[in-house]
């Protein structure tokens, strides 16, 4: 990847990042862990954009593909328990390397 396009995608992030905590004032309370995920997903997306490829990124981009943010609210129980899934792979992978 080259430098414009890395500043490119990295401003969008950013970008995201700031309006999204401003929203989060207003938004109902689990609209915070959805848009950390899709912040993740977007980081992922950008270092293998860049050339920076793992296991764990892509274990990580394979799980939130079918992360079910479009049901919700309703699939709050669901989204709770895949974040909390999400955390021990996360956890284990950093205590193996």
């Amino acid at each position: 990847m080259n430098s414009d396009k890395l500043e490119s995608e990295a401003t969008s992030l950013i970008c995201f990042l700031a309006v999204s905590a401003r929203e989060l004032v207003d938004d109902p309370k689990i609209y915070g862990p959805m848009r950390l995920m899709e912040a993740t997903q977007r980081l992922i997306e950008m270092v293998e954009s860049a050339g920076v490829h793992s296991e764990l990124f892509t274990e990580v981009s394979q799980r939130m593909e079918k992360l079910p943010l479009e049901a919700l609210p309703e699939g709050e129980d669901e989204f709770v328990s895949f974040m909390d899934d999400l955390t021990v792979l996360l956890a284990s992978w950093v205590s193996e390397h």
